[in-house]
């Protein structure tokens, strides 16, 4: 009983040290929008902007470094100095109202292109989703990433349909702030409405794209599983690569990939049937079509058995 306990005890301690370095409190940057309230005096409540050097200015105490602070910080430091001219005051609110330094900009084949605020910047394909999703004839496998480094400017090109392809969520690149995200036109046509956007948010409707006879936006009945939701949009196409099916998932405001193997399931019942939820996001990928050079030793060694059979026929009768 004592080990079960320490073991508990151990998981728990395990769990909290996790969650301390996942949550990081919000710094504040350069060109945050920050609302400021008094409790006592709220004559002194105000609003204002960090300027380009991290300084904000108050009434009575002039300026202060906000920048690279967090709003509990910021707090006690505007305290201890109001405190001075005015001792009633004892507290001091801060709240950031516009999470200006923490932004990225995209471009390209977006619906909605443009600047984006964050208090903590998410992975690349839910920017991408809170950005109306990729047009009609955006290429996903080929996003650049443009970031200044060292005054320099550095290009990181992304192939966001092979991490789905693969469930790799994790492996996308951590976006900073400032960072510009192109998507390019695809020169083969794109997957229209591929990253869920705000004009079907909160319907009953899922998105199936890829090796499909029918792709695009469904009604998601009741109880719906993935089976019938590919033979909904038409089945599969004798391109497709039916062993390396992703599911998108939106959970709230993040997204998560689940992989899913049709010929495993149609052959076993596993992997467990899944049931699709609103906004899900089906991408059956198009099998690598196999070109002349792959095949050659299909035409080559048939030919080859028979003419080496014919020749021993040949010198063991004549």
């Amino acid at each position: 009983m004592k080990t079960y306990k320490k073991i508990v005890v151990i998981m728990l301690a395990c769990w909290a040290l996790s969650f301390a370095q996942d949550y990081q409190p919000y710094k504040i940057g350069v060109s945050d929008r920050l609302s400021i309230s008094f409790w006592q005096e709220p004559d002194l409540d105000t609003e204002v902007r960090v300027n380009e050097n991290g300084i904000i200015t108050l009434p009575i105490i002039g300026d202060i470094k906000a920048a690279g602070l967090t709003t509990n910080q910021l707090s006690k430091s505007i305290v201890e100095q109001v405190s001075f001219y005015n001792p009633r005051i004892s507290q001091a609110t801060v709240v950031v109202t516009e999470y200006n330094s923490q932004t990225v900009v995209l471009s390209g084949e977006i619906n909605e292109p443009g600047e984006y605020h964050f208090e903590r910047i998410p992975n690349l394909l839910d920017v991408i989703r809170q950005a109306g999703g990729a047009t009609s004839s955006a290429d996903l496998s080929r996003v650049t990433i443009i970031r200044q480094e060292d005054n320099k400017a550095k290009i990181i090109e992304v192939d966001v349909l092979d991490h789905l392809r693969k469930g790799d969520l994790a492996g996308l690149p951590q976006l900073k702030a400032k960072d510009m995200i192109n998507i390019p036109v695809s020169p083969y046509g794109g997957i229209t409405e591929l990253l869920v956007g705000p004009t079907f948010k909160g319907k009953n409707v899922y998105f199936i794209y890829g090796a499909v006879n029918d792709p695009g936006v469904k009604n998601l009945s009741e109880n719906l599983e993935l089976v019938d939701a590919i033979a909904a949009a038409g089945g599969i196409t004798e391109l497709s690569d039916t062993k390396n099916i992703s599911i998108v998932m939106k959970d709230v405001k993040y997204s998560s990939v689940l992989s899913f193997n049709l010929d495993e399931y149609i052959k076993k019942g596993q992997p467990a049937r899944y049931k699709l939820h609103p906004e899900d996001t089906i991408i059956i990928p198009f099998r690598r079509e196999r070109t002349f050079w792959s095949r050659l030793p299909e035409y080559i060694i048939p030919g080859l058995v028979t003419s080496i059979a014919t020749a021993i026929i040949i010198r063991r009768y004549y």
